[in-house]
């Protein structure tokens, strides 16, 4: 496959690989040559992912709430794969369609464990010394949402949680700067996952014809984001950190 990007002795981190943007993310990486350890709670689906693969990965079943367990998963797979880390993608994240009477503690930790503190536990653990390749540029990329930039009734954790993603970006691409590592989100708007067909089902047809219009090009795909998160990764984009990149369809620029 040719390309302007090339992973050759890179490895990556992915999280939620088992599906939606995570899996195209696996399978974009794989095509241009990365190594790959694939994280996802969802040990079908990563079976499934890997027999689509070359050699060069591996995958781990984890609760990325577990701190613990996601540290001894990482340290793991880098002595199995043989090498330090280059990238970390965290792809993992849950919605939360649920109005503000009814937004419960444990259901806005619950969103926010999985979509923030996880990710600010994989950027410590990648940062280390023991984990990430020194010997080159790192590059860490969060996902966002068009949610964490504009509002959304009846979405106040989920959008909240996708914010927060933002300011984490900001914050580290500062911080890790000293490190060489960068630091960048993906924002992406309404695509097709199983993800999101799940919220879908939640409403009827004309609610999803309504949302589709939001998007001046129409509904996206998860390829679409992999592509953009390849890109971050690479060193095609060597000088670009604290970014925040609109995939959205146009729904941000009206």
């Amino acid at each position: 496959m040719e390309s302007f990007v090339s992973f050759e002795g890179k490895s990556i981190i992915v999280t939620g690989a088992a599906s939606g943007i995570g899996r195209e993310t696996a399978i974009l990486l794989n095509k241009l040559g990365a190594n790959a350890l694939l994280i996802d709670i969802n040990e079908e689906g990563l079976n499934d992912v890997c027999k689509m693969l070359r050699g060069g990965v591996t995958y781990r079943k984890v609760d990325i709430t577990d701190t613990d367990a996601l540290k001894e998963s990482v340290m793991s797979a880098k002595e199995e794969l043989g090498c330090n880390f280059t990238g970390l993608v965290h792809c993992a994240g849950i919605p939360s369609v649920t109005p503000l009477r009814a937004i419960t503690d444990e259901k806005y930790e619950r969103v926010m464990k999985v979509n923030v503190q996880a990710g600010l536990n994989l950027a410590k653990i990648f940062a280390s010394r023991q984990c990430y390749d020194t010997k080159q540029q790192g590059s860490i990329v969060y996902i966002s949402s068009v949610y964490g930039i504009v509002g959304s009734a009846a979405n106040a954790a989920y959008a909240t949680s996708k914010a927060a993603i933002i300011g984490l970006t900001k914050s580290l691409a500062i911080e890790l700067a000293s490190k060489n590592i960068r630091v960048n989100c993906v924002a992406p708007g309404f695509i097709k996952t199983s993800m999101a067909d799940s919220v879908n089902s939640m409403f009827d047809k004309q609610y999803e014809d309504k949302i589709e219009k939001m998007h001046p090009l129409g509904w996206g795909s998860a390829i679409d984001i992999a592509n953009a998160i390849a890109f971050l990764l690479s060193d095609a984009s060597k000088w670009t950190t604290g970014a925040v990149f609109n995939i959205d369809g146009g729904f941000t620029a009206q």
